[in-house]
């Protein structure tokens, strides 16, 4: 018997005047438990929970949780009987549960492989999926399933902690990836199904799946759902098992009595929806149609998508993403919203890091954009979008570490070879000779060609070091891309009642002589806006100019899709600027 381990308790003493101490049941994270006998109701046993001050500050919320939670007069939980203070700590007096938990059956006589084995852990299942089940419609989470919490009277699993373990972060080990990152959302049942497909593995295999991992090799299994499985195991109970413990929650059992369902029928039920056959292969169709810049076919294919299946997730994530495209980040937002704090964020994890960079949220940009390439470390343009985040804060050393990084693995576009130039550039390591030498030996990229110049320009002429580093572009990872190089539109850029043809992957407008398009006028700043002609897409980005840009009357942000034909003003200079007519076709 273990020491007893709180002063002043001792066998044989009485509690609350009427619960006398005959030995201790356990420690956990929430403090101890007690086996007591009733003097009052004579040979009743009963288990007194004491908990620590932190386990639950709001008592009186606490407790009229737990008589809620009692209320519900549900078989497959613990009975909460009673509570008292003893030393300035909380006591609940539970119904004491004789038959141990379900830890408690790991290496007794009838816990061997077999299929007797499997049948009664199946049998223990069900019941405890219906409980679950029965309390989540009511608006209760548990949030700390795992073999101890699940106890046996006269052989029928009973759920323990009910009030309790959700006043803490629950057990790592049997936490979903989302709930070890923090990044879960607040009493979601979904958490409650993710512990009890640990733990229904951890029955059936007789070990704990991750048992010996931690950190980041924990998180990885997780992600993977490595479990290694006895061959047998009959392989529904590891399907059912693997579809509990899904990372995407959205790809879970979304109720616990689905789960109940799948072990009756010994196998997980496969959903088919012809709508959303249907309504995908549209999604398909907008996909091709978005890589070729041809907005109005994407978005139309995207709508026919959503009238055939509401809702469809692949067909709301092209829908971002066309908005996205578009630099639309109010109207994306609309879109993306259900999923910005939803457990299955990381699947669009990319296109939420994108949008907060477009509403200058950079922080949570680069945060949700590092998780993205952690997980997935070749989706290149996730690291482009991050990269953009550190070149925003002037985290120059970072931004050359990794761009080096990925030019070296060869990655198709030449975004990084400018992000790359980028960090030395903003970190100062290009002297004015070498940069006028870049010019003379000439550079293929057009992005980086156009940034060496504005550089050679120096601090001296435009205004300072910050003045000069809001000159350059950027170069979007799918500029980059040798199809973007193949693809040229003629620019037709009218002031003046004079018309001049461009063909130029970036046109820069300004008062220097230098640009492109030189205007001599005060109004318009020395390297006032640019054009960037790529990849059958044209774009006009305002150059942190002291007057701004509008376009058809408003004033852009950063930067605005040209379609067709537009009237731009630059300071008090009118312009009209011509795409060419295929843009929008």
């Amino acid at each position: 018997m273990p020491p007893l381990i709180r002063e002043g308790i001792r066998k044989g003493q009485l509690l609350d005047g009427k619960y006398e101490v005959t030995r201790q049941l356990g420690v956990g994270g929430f403090g101890e438990v007690w086996q007591a006998r009733d003097v009052v109701l004579g040979d009743r046993f009963v288990a007194v929970k004491f908990l620590t001050h932190t386990s639950a500050p709001d008592t009186e919320g606490f407790v009229r949780e737990m008589r809620a939670l009692e209320a519900l007069g549900l078989p497959g939980i613990v009975g909460f009987r009673h509570h008292f203070e003893y030393q300035d700590q909380l006591a609940l007096v539970m119904e004491f549960c004789s038959g141990g938990s379900l830890s408690d059956q790991f290496g007794t006589e009838r816990a061997q492989p077999g299929d007797d084995w499997y049948g009664q852990v199946v049998a223990w299942f069900i019941p405890v999926c219906e409980t679950l089940d029965a309390v989540h419609v009511r608006g209760f989470v548990h949030q700390d399933i795992k073999p101890s919490n699940i106890l046996l009277k006269a052989n029928q699993p009973v759920i323990a902690d009910f009030g309790i373990a959700n006043t803490s972060a629950g057990t790592r080990l049997y936490s979903s990836p989302a709930k070890q990152l923090g990044a879960s959302v607040a009493n979601d049942s979904r958490e409650d199904i993710y512990g009890l497909g640990v733990t229904f593995l951890e029955m059936v295999l007789g070990t704990h799946p991750w048992e010996e991992l931690a950190g980041d090799d924990l998180l990885r299994a997780k992600r993977q759902r490595v479990v290694q499985s006895d061959l047998l195991v009959p392989p529904w109970i590891i399907e059912i098992g693997l579809k509990a413990i899904h990372p995407d929650a959205d790809l879970r059992f979304q109720t616990a009595q689905e789960m109940a369902d799948a072990l009756r029928a010994k196998r997980v039920p496969i959903v088919v929806d012809q709508a959303a056959i249907k309504a995908h292969r549209a999604v398909l169709s907008g996909e091709k149609a978005l890589k070729r810049a041809a907005w109005p076919a994407a978005q139309k294919a995207v709508d026919a998508a959503l009238r055939i299946s509401p809702g469809l997730p692949s067909a709301m994530l092209l829908a971002g993403r066309i908005k996205l495209t578009l630099h639309q980040p109010d109207a994306a937002y609309e879109i993306l919203k259900e999923v910005e704090n939803s457990s299955s964020q990381h699947v669009v994890g990319m296109e939420l890091g994108w949008l907060y960079l477009q509403r200058d949220e950079v922080a949570r940009a680069i945060a949700t954009l590092s998780d993205v390439v952690t997980r997935d470390p070749v989706n290149f343009e996730a690291w482009c979008l991050l990269l953009e985040g550190y070149w925003r804060v002037g985290r120059f050393d970072e931004l050359k570490r990794i761009a080096q990084m990925i030019v070296s693995e060869k990655c198709e576009s030449l975004a990084f070879e400018n992000a790359g130039l980028l960090a030395r550039i903003g970190a100062g390591e290009l002297s004015a000779p070498w940069l006028r030498q870049a010019l003379i030996d000439g550079i293929d990229n057009p992005v980086a060609r156009y940034n060496v110049s504005v550089a050679a320009d120096g601090p001296q002429v435009l205004g300072g070091t910050e003045a000069m580093l809001s000159k350059l572009l950027f170069h979007d990872y799918r500029f980059g891309l040798a199809a973007a190089s193949k693809c040229r539109n003629t620019v037709v850029i009218e002031i003046g009642g004079r018309k001049i043809n461009h063909d130029e992957a970036v046109i820069s407008i300004g008062n220097l002589a230098q640009n492109t398009v030189a205007i001599g006028n005060r109004s318009v700043s020395r390297r006032h806006a640019a054009i960037v002609n790529m990849g059958n897409e044209v774009w006009i980005h305002d150059l942190a100019s002291t007057r701004g840009v509008d376009v058809d009357g408003v004033t852009i942000k950063r930067r605005a899709v040209l379609l067709g034909v537009h009237d731009v003003r630059l300071g008090d200079v009118r312009l009209k600027v011509r795409a060419s007519e295929s843009l929008v076709a």
